[in-house]
């Protein structure tokens, strides 16, 4: 069977994370940024890293690029490059692209040229509310291609208190933990020795399978 293959354009503290949390499970990962620092700190946890610059279409295409499933575009500091790697993307037939905004004006931006999916950090306060009411503990879901997804959930009242190793998460519950946002808003990289604290919110990548399969969000939930 073939696997999911996800390309990460952009290896700062999002793409890094994603990228990192992603080669847990059974899909093949390219990441890619023009830093050779950041492609040597991803190499171990992917299945390729190559330094590129994303916005040079020939480059991309001798990376086979074309094939992918899935596009995650990590930069967003950078408008003008986010706008053009995510055009380059789009000429190139990636059939899904995700990509982060880092406002309003920019998430426009990158919806109008057709990226699939846009991910503003600072979303809404009442859109957040309005979706914690409607989907109890989940916050959002983004689905990367037909496999995975990630989702932001509120911590389950079980966890608090107890360290990320004692929880043994991932062979439980077949999920990673990219990340957690603190109720402070700071967003953090937990260390395996991290203690849940009530009202974090986790960020956390599954397998779509294991989400829709009976009982599975029950388990954490």
């Amino acid at each position: 069977m073939r696997k999911e293959q996800i390309l990460i354009v952009g290896l700062g503290k999002f793409g890094m994370s994603v990228a990192k949390a992603l080669s847990a499970y059974d899909c093949e990962v390219l990441a890619i940024d023009e830093s050779p620092e950041l492609v040597d700190d991803v190499a171990p946890y992917v299945t390729h890293a190559a330094r590129v610059d994303a916005g040079d279409m020939e480059s991309l295409k001798k990376l086979g690029v074309s094939n992918f499933d899935t596009a995650v575009i990590g930069i967003g500091d950078n408008l003008e490059a986010s706008i053009m790697i995510a055009l380059t993307l789009k000429e190139l037939k990636l059939p899904y692209i995700i990509a982060k905004s880092r406002d309003d004006m920019h998430t426009r931006l990158l919806t109008m040229i057709g990226v699939d999916k846009v991910v503003q950090p600072e979303q809404d306060v009442g859109t957040r509310i309005a979706k914690s009411i409607m989907h109890k503990s989940i916050i959002e879901r983004v689905e990367f291609g037909k496999e995975y997804s990630i989702l932001e959930i509120e911590t389950p009242k079980e966890w608090v208190g107890i360290s990320l190793n004692k929880l043994d998460i991932r062979p439980k519950y077949n999920i990673v933990i990219v990340c957690i946002e603190k109720k402070d808003g700071r967003v953090i990289i937990p260390m395996a020795d991290y203690v849940i604290e009530e009202k974090d919110n986790l960020m956390i990548i599954s397998p779509n399978k294991e989400l829709e399969s009976d009982g599975y969000l029950g388990k954490i939930l």
